[in-house]
């Protein structure tokens, strides 16, 4: 046990605390001396100042563009304001000198006697230091605004007219902002509210008076805030949380007399301590500081302590999830108190309900800091730290047990783990006693999917202790074989905590084994995972490029150039190119139907590739087809290996399907006397030099490997499938006919969409520009080829002599109707097949 130090101060650290270092323990200034050890943190990064950061950022940007492209209302209220009176004018004179002579001396130096009486010199510093970077931020903004603002930003900050206008941007008002921002919260000290108070003041008389503008006005406060935010969450501010005698009062409070608090979170490294297993572990899950508390009764409970300053990035956690999964809602945890008493409420409502959990034993607040006192299993250990050999079928059926007993009146748990799991033993009746704890995520009247999420955790944490076949072996126990069925689809790892991941990644169970154990069992089981993730780093980064790529193409052209062109164009043709642009959803659908190993109703078939369009809106090209079909197919009970292997061999045969068509295009096109003729040059130099990259790339041996195994698994799944259309040369025969209407279909569109504003050029070259564009929308995997194919169809016709901005409308307006166009039918076709259970 650590020695006793010094008595603690009154601000809840001992004069041995730092900011980081071993940890401290020290007696309480009473007669009846605490035993704490801990490592306080003195000073703190919050997440809330750098969000309050880029919201000021934001604002700064949004009054510039207030004050350029909305001059006249910003202009017109600051005159209605001036112009209220003339004699408003005159009386206000001794008003501005004042409120200049308060703002600029009176106010900063109470802020830094306020400061210097509550004996905070490092923070009298910093708000000096925040007040001169205030005033250079300020300068440096004036500058910029002269040097490369344009005529409407200059003219919003400007006072004057004519050649007499000057940005005026008050410095001394940025300084005073940022003064007031570092020195404390606005609503901590009745000093800082005053100041706020009286800074707006000041500016509402300047305004008035005719000696800052609105826009400038407020860009200046918001650059001394800027300053001040940075200068803070830089620095770091000072913590307002409840450390030694602060916290014991506050547990105090709650109604227990504490005799030894000790640190059990793993953000400490507590030396020469010894923590029991079950509060390390508690400490690993639990959201804020966990102390493992002995009250002057010998009674052994947990205290978790959350701070309000982790608060906004606990809540930002908890809303990005919410944003990202599906079917999964943030609690509104608009303040402190009540996060903690929403995580009371589910855990009172799983005790209420018979789940072994830790009892919510008292509540208080603390300076910056709730605290909550529980209960603490007794006797148990955490799952994780238990030998698996010990981990017998009855202690797992046993952990099933209580997360059903949650789920059958409406409460998830979210954040099952093998730290939450405490295992203990009955004496009395010889059986194991299990404990869920740490429910700071779970949440009351849960929706199905949560609970569905909650069972293939626990199958998950189970499979590293007890392997992957008595895992699933005990959920087909607990729930059967529908209730398996159901949570398969959520084994994947974006549904699992991080420890469970990690685990996982250590250990031969795996994923794919838990859905291999699954299949064994369920032969028609659907275990592919369902899509649970609107989004993901991938898709945002993905969306980004295509819009940055968008942007490089259609900014290069002259806009009226290209809507006069567009009014030229022929609408009839545009019809032709509308109807082909259509029968390309018939090709795929006769395409599936025809290699589908099972009769698929043609209306569903038809519909599933007009969904696919809406799908393009987030999947790269060809994705959203192949996604879709495969759903389709296993919602009708085909085995996902077999299901598979249709998709893929419908994507062979399209591939096989354009290459053949482009070898009999060159034979057969006799347009203009092509009869033999060959490609325009163009066109044979872009084919000539694919060709010969691919050639030298298939030299090197990595690439080569790297093909191999692209393609080797394509063919292991394809050619059992192969082997049975083989044999059934109509579905063959079918298939082929599908792909080739779709690949027809869409260089229909494209040659119609050429022939609406007076172009021709040969279909072979037709043909293989659209293909190499679209193969650039593959190969670039942004949402259905966005930006990607435009660029590439662009330089394509460029390259073969149509003028730039007819190339432009070209495309755009190919892309419009062979893209865009379809978008909202797909949409309305996802909701209709998801209505009837189809996808």
């Amino acid at each position: 046990m650590a020695a006793d130090a010094p008595p603690a101060t009154p601000g809840g650290a001992s004069p041995s605390e730092g900011t980081g270092g071993s940890p401290t323990s020290h007696p309480r200034t009473t007669p009846r001396a605490v035993h704490i050890v801990d490592n306080p943190e003195t000073r703190v990064h919050r997440m809330a100042d750098l969000i309050s950061l880029l919201g000021v950022s934001l604002a700064i940007v949004m009054v510039l563009l207030l004050g350029a492209y909305a001059q006249s209302t910003t202009q017109g209220i600051t005159t209605d304001v001036q112009e209220v009176s003339s004699i408003l004018q005159r009386l206000l004179v001794a008003p501005v000198n004042l409120f200049s002579g308060i703002v600029t001396l009176v106010l900063p130096a109470a802020v830094i006697i306020d400061l210097a009486v509550r004996r905070e010199p490092r923070r009298i510093l910093e708000a000096i230091g925040a007040s001169v970077a205030g005033f250079a931020i300020t300068i440096g903004a004036v500058y910029v605004a002269r040097a490369v603002g344009s005529d409407d930003v200059v003219r919003s900050l400007s006072v004057g007219f004519g050649d007499d206008a000057q940005v005026t941007l008050p410095v001394y008002i940025a300084g005073v902002a940022a003064l007031l921002t570092v020195a404390g919260r606005r609503g901590t000290r009745r000093t800082l509210t005053v100041s706020w108070n009286i800074l707006w003041a000041a500016l509402a008389v300047a305004v008035i008076s005719g000696i800052v503008t609105l826009p400038a006005a407020l860009v200046t406060v918001l650059l001394g805030r800027l300053a001040g935010l940075g200068f803070r969450y830089t620095l770091g501010s000072t913590t307002d949380r409840a450390y030694g005698d602060s916290l014991v009062e506050g547990i105090e409070r709650a109604g227990f007399t504490p005799k030894r608090l000790v640190r059990a979170d793993p953000t400490t490294d507590l030396v020469g301590e010894e923590l029991d297993e079950l509060s390390t572990a508690l400490g690993r899950t639990r959201h804020g500081r966990v102390y493992a508390l002995t009250t002057v009764e010998n009674h052994h409970l947990i205290v978790v302590a959350l701070d309000a300053d982790q608060h906004a990035a606990g809540f930002l956690t908890k809303l990005w999830s919410s944003l990202r999964l599906r079917g999964i809602d943030a609690r509104a945890d608009v303040s402190l108190r009540h996060s903690a008493e929403a995580t009371a409420l589910v855990s009172h409502a799983a005790r209420g309900a018979g789940v072994h959990t830790a009892r919510v034993l008292g509540m208080s607040q603390a300076r910056d800091t709730m605290i909550v006192v529980y209960q603490r299993p007794l006797f148990a250990r955490p799952l994780s730290e238990l030998d698996p050999d010990d981990v017998t079928d009855e202690t797992v059926d046993a952990i099933w047990e209580q997360v059903l007993k949650a789920h059958h009146v409406g409460i998830s748990h979210r954040s099952l783990s093998a730290d939450t799991v405490m295992v203990g033993r009955d004496e009395l009746v010889n059986l194991p006693t299990v404990w869920l704890t740490s429910w700071e995520l779970g949440e009351v009247a849960t929706s199905e999917l949560a609970k569905r999420i909650d069972r293939s955790q626990l199958v998950a944490l189970l499979a590293p202790i007890v392997g992957a076949e008595r895992a699933v072996a005990a959920a087909f126990r607990a729930l059967g074989d529908e209730g398996v069925e159901q949570f398969a689809p959520m084994l994947q790892a974006i549904a699992l905590p991080r420890s469970t991941r990690l685990a996982l990644k250590s250990s031969p169970a795996d994923l794919g084994g838990l859905r291999k154990e699954i299949v064994e069992r369920l032969p028609d089981a659907d275990v592919e995972p369902e899509k649970i993730a609107r989004f993901g780093l991938r898709t945002v980064l993905t969306i980004a490029a295509g819009i940055f790529a968008a942007y490089l193409v259609f900014a290069s052209f002259n806009t009226e150039q290209v809507l006069e062109v567009l009014r030229d164009s022929n609408p009839w043709w545009l019809l032709v190119a509308l109807g082909w642009s259509m029968t390309t959803f018939f090709g795929a659908a006769v395409a599936l139907m025809a290699f589908s190993p099972i009769k698929l109703p043609w209306n569903r078939a038809l519909l599933a590739q007009v969904a696919a369009a809406y799908l393009a809106l987030a999947a790269p090209a060809g994705v959203g087809p192949a996604a879709l079909n495969m759903r389709l197919l296993t919602r009708r009970k085909v085995s996902a290996p077999l299901a598979v292997a249709t998709v893929a061999l419908v994507q062979v045969s399209a591939v096989v399907v354009t290459v053949v068509g482009l070898v009999t295009l060159s034979l057969i096109t006799g347009s203009e006397g092509t009869l033999a003729a060959l490609p325009s040059s163009s066109v044979l130099i872009g084919v000539v030099g694919t060709a010969v990259v691919i050639a030298l790339a298939m030299v090197v041996p990595r690439v080569r490997s790297w093909a191999l195994g692209r393609l080797r698994p394509m063919m292991r799944q394809t050619w059992p499938r192969l082997a049975q259309v083989l044999g059934q040369p109509w579905r063959l025969a079918l298939g082929i006919g599908g792909n080739l209407l779709l690949t027809v279909a869409y260089v229909g569109a494209f040659d119609a969409t050429l022939r609406a504003f007076g172009q021709g050029l040969p279909l072979i070259d037709v043909t293989v520009l659209f293909l190499l564009g679209n193969a650039a929308g593959a190969i670039v995997p942004t949402p259905g080829g966005l930006g990607v194919v435009e660029g590439a169809l662009t330089a394509g016709l460029i390259s073969a002599g149509l003028p730039k901005e007819i190339a432009a409308s070209v495309v755009v307006l190919f892309r419009l109707l062979s893209y865009w166009a379809r978008i909202p039918l797909g949409f309305f076709a996802m909701r209709f097949l998801q209505r009837k259970g189809e996808l």
